[in-house]
């Protein structure tokens, strides 16, 4: 009988390896696609290398889940302004009649679902090897590379880590997530054999872990932590001067060891189907913050006019930054959260130990021995409006009792953000909607924001319950 590793493994493959039929769709879908974007770019008379790169050219994609990357090889001779505004054209126009949606990473590119699949058709240079000019240029190269190192084997093995990242809700460099990408999935294989091996591998992983496939640092490793300073160091089989595993966040690198730990002792189908949270009913989400003791302050507003790979960008530095607000105001921030419907709705979730805090703190004054600093600190607090008493001697030093400035984080968080908080550090166009359309809530005030949007209230079940699903 197959151990309990390789039983998992072997029903998740039957579930990801594409079938006969589902493989011609999808190839002759990439081909439709591929050529119809070559038949735009002639009529704009944009002379470019139009290929099909990524998972599904490199037979690394999931059934049921193909990306369909079509690469847009243009000259060099272009600027960046000239590539982007001919390339988006040309997309717009080959997808036309389907649904399309600008999306953005070092540079926009077009993002469209063709008969229940996604379609990216993204613009690169035509360069050498080596020779970038945009993040995108690696991309033809990172095909070609993989093309000629995996086997049916380790393409199979590359599904296993891609489902399991999925599963486990750390998949994809996209800003929203920060997790792994599907060229890093395979540069771990290669470097590693087998699902099973990385999984044994990554148990024990320590943070800034260096993992050099083709061997460009060789006997100069120490070089590497003085380029590279994310949590996962993974050398780009094909530019050494690269982290193939710079999106990974912290977060989602310790994810990925807690959750292969997990797995290796106890192997099962919830690390790549997760059993979808059901999510709590009003009056249970309204008991539970009842139960919790602490505090939900809430920020909602509208739609923010950016791109969706820059709205969450704008999202996490917000949250950030209110978060950091809060902190220098002595309010204790537990944990905090965002979410968007990427239209029209936002929120920013912090969970505070306590919302309102006494009227009065204690002000530390400097040591007795210190007699400028002393006679400075006596005049500025004896009689002063903010002074509730003192100031007294406790122990060996000068103390206060001054009233807050801020005493409730409600009221802290919208004086803050009237002219849409810029001062305090929200992103440029957050601060922009802020200004416009702001909603703070507290408590049983957000479950009755889920009454306008039902998807906040999986957000708010999964943010309460707080576990991952693959954590029994």
């Amino acid at each position: 009988m197959a151990a309990p590793f390789e039983k998992v493994c072997s029903k998740v493959l039957k579930r990801v390896v594409p079938k006969g039929t589902e493989r011609r769709r999808i190839l002759d879908l990439s081909e439709g696609v591929r050529r119809k974007v070559v038949e735009c770019g002639a009529e704009f008379g944009l002379e470019a290398e139009v290929r099909l790169d990524g998972s599904v050219a490199k037979d690394t994609w999931l059934s049921g889940e193909a990306d369909i990357d079509i690469f847009m090889r243009v000259p060099t001779s272009l600027s960046r302004e000239e590539m982007e505004e001919k390339s988006l054209t040309i997309a717009r126009n080959a997808m036309e009649g389907y649904r399309v949606v600008e999306r953005f990473a070092e540079h926009p590119y077009v993002e469209a679902w063709v008969n229940g699949s996604r379609v990216n058709i993204v613009p690169c240079y035509s360069v050498e090897k080596g020779k970038w000019l945009s993040a995108t240029d690696r991309t033809p190269f990172h095909t070609d590379y993989m093309k000629t190192k995996l086997d049916e084997k380790l393409r199979n093995e590359v599904r296993l880590l891609k489902k399991f990242m999925k599963g486990t809700g750390i998949y994809g460099a996209e800003i929203k997530v920060g997790g792994f990408s599907g060229m890093l999935c395979e540069t771990l294989t290669l470097f590693y054999g087998s699902f099973q091996e990385i999984i044994r591998a990554a148990s024990d992983w320590r943070r800034r872990q260096v993992i050099d496939l083709e061997g460009y640092y060789a006997d100069r490793e120490d070089e590497i932590h003085d380029l590279f300073e994310e949590p996962l160091i993974v050398i780009d089989p094909v530019d050494g001067g690269r982290n193939v595993a710079a999106a990974v966040s912290e977060k989602r690198f310790w994810e990925f060891v807690s959750a292969a730990r997990e797995f290796s002792m106890k192997p099962g189908l919830k690390f790549f189907y997760p059993t979808p949270l059901k999510a709590l009913r009003k009056n249970e989400l309204v008991k539970i913050i009842k139960q919790r003791g602490s505090s939900l302050v809430c920020m909602q507003f509208g739609e923010v006019n950016a791109v969706v790979d820059v709205l969450w960008s704008q999202l996490y530095k917000t949250e950030s930054a209110l978060k950091n607000l809060f902190k220098e105001n002595d309010f204790e921030v537990i944990r905090s959260a965002c979410w968007t419907d990427e239209k029209e709705f936002n929120a920013i979730l912090f969970e505070l130990n306590n919302a309102t805090l006494p009227t009065a703190k204690k002000h530390l004054g400097p040591p007795v021995t210190k007699r400028k600093e002393s006679d400075k600190f006596l005049r500025k607090h004896i009689g002063a409006k903010d002074t509730v008493s003192g100031p007294w001697i406790e122990k060996d030093r000068w103390i206060a009792e001054k009233t807050r400035k801020h005493a409730d984080a409600k009221i802290l968080l919208r004086q803050s953000l009237v002219e849409g908080g810029r001062g305090v550090g929200v992103a440029a166009k957050i601060a922009q909607s802020v200004k416009k359309d702001l909603k703070i809530l507290l408590n049983e005030e957000i479950v009755k924001l889920c009454k306008t949007n039902e998807n906040l209230v999986v957000f708010l079940s999964e943010y309460l319950v707080g576990r991952p699903p693959w954590l029994a």
